[in-house]
């Protein structure tokens, strides 16, 4: 493996062993090259200093089946140029909703403290209150401070290590339940996360988190998920290999839509009384038959095919934007290299991404009103994980005439035929 090397913003970290169980048994998958961070949406004049690039590479562990990626930026760096906020998107402030009244009556945390770790701007946090609990956050970032700061919730600002949990337990006490959306696979030291929620988990309380699902990832090759910012990407075998080094068992998982395939697991302390559900067995039992090598050949024949797909619209003179400034969209255009002379705009809601350009491939983001003032023939639906949003709310593109490409799981174009 390479050594770590400085570059424009930084040194990265190479890891040579499982984060999860340690081996060594590491099998590479991926090489994306130097790629530049998912969420490092910058302004235009900020391109000659901020627009850096760094390894990302996807490898597998043999041993506990954890995939991963090699290198890892700083996340002082990450965090510093980090724009998401989940309150932008309807389907997560939907979910989220529902999901704090279903973890409060399920766990009989009314009335008890329940703590979010990488709880962004709030979502989940109103919602466990409006079910009765008292809930606490912990997040480093930015979009978080100014959230909790407005909207009056309390908010550790930090990561959620064994300090973090030691100063909660100190002001708080024990916590019924100890929660991360989307957040566990961001960490490159998951250890750290479960100490301290070892010290800060009450006997009946559990640990509930949502990931990205491995078998989803591999069966709707989802490539474009791989980023820096994304650390691991979790099996049940793997999660139930790691928490066991902590006297933790998971008692129950569920598969859920949500970033096109996650899952929802929920662990609790061995000697707790709860029982496993059918769902646990039956999940790990599946994951024996994926097949993680042809993942890696499928992904290479679509990155040149996608290409010249493109190119060939390009070609024939239509014009193509693409829709939707996550973390994925970044990773598709410059892994499959659709820079500015194929792609015009990137069309995004949030303020906070309008308005600065894609990190490597220097294509502005605009707003929905400029897409539909200069809407091109083509909209590649880089958020195609809220197909069913995007497709709602632009019903007048496809009217006149747009037509969206939908890249992933396959190749689809919509219509409004």
């Amino acid at each position: 493996m390479d050594s770590p090397v400085l570059m424009i913003e930084g040194e990265y970290r190479t890891h040579k062993v499982c984060r999860a169980c340690g081996s060594g048994t590491l099998e590479l998958l991926i090489d994306y090259g130097l790629m530049p961070l998912a969420g490092g949406f910058m302004l235009p004049q900020e391109a000659a200093t901020r627009n850096a690039g760094y390894p990302l590479r996807l490898a597998w562990c043999s041993d506990c089946t954890l995939m991963q990626i090699l290198d890892c930026v700083p996340p002082e760096i990450i965090f510093d140029q980090y724009s998401y906020a989940s309150s932008t998107t309807h389907t997560l402030v939907e979910h989220f909703s529902e999901m704090g009244g279903e973890i409060v009556n399920a766990y009989s945390a009314g009335g008890k403290l329940v703590v979010e770790f990488g709880c962004n701007d709030g979502v989940l946090i109103k919602s466990l209150n409006r079910a009765g609990a008292l809930a606490v956050g912990v997040d480093p970032s930015d979009v978080a401070k100014n959230a909790s700061e407005r909207e009056g919730w309390p908010l550790i600002h930090g990561y959620f290590t064994e300090p973090a949990a030691r100063r909660i337990l100190e002001t708080y006490g024990k916590a019924r339940i100890v929660v991360g959306n989307n957040v566990f696979a961001h960490v490159e030291d998951v250890h750290a996360i479960l100490r301290g929620l070892v010290e800060l988990l009450d006997d009946d309380g559990v640990f509930i988190i949502e990931v990205h699902y491995q078998g989803d990832f591999i069966n709707k090759t989802q490539f474009d998920t791989v980023y820096h910012e994304h650390i691991c990407y979790y099996s049940l075998t793997s999660l139930v290999k790691l928490f066991s080094r902590y006297s933790l068992r998971v008692v129950d998982v569920l598969q859920i839509p949500i970033h096109a395939g996650s899952i929802r697991v929920v662990a609790a302390r061995e000697k707790s009384s709860y029982k496993s559900t059918p769902r646990v067995a039956r999940m790990l039992e599946n994951e024996k038959a994926l097949d993680i090598r042809q993942f890696s050949g499928r992904v290479f024949r679509y990155r040149d095919d996608f290409r010249r797909y493109i190119g060939g619209l390009r070609g024939a003179g239509k014009r193509i934007c693409a829709y939707g400034a996550a973390g994925r969209m970044t990773v598709l255009l410059n892994y499959c290299g659709l820079g500015a002379d194929l792609i015009e705009y990137v069309v995004d809601m949030s303020p906070l991404r309008v308005g600065r350009i894609v990190p490597g491939v220097l294509v502005p983001i605009v707003s929905p009103a400029y897409f539909h003032d200069h809407p091109p023939e083509y909209a590649i639906m880089t958020a195609w994980n809220y197909e069913a949003e995007i497709l709602e709310k632009e019903k007048g593109y496809l009217k006149t005439g747009g037509r969206f490409i939908v890249p992933l799981p396959e190749v689809r174009i919509i219509d409004g035929m």
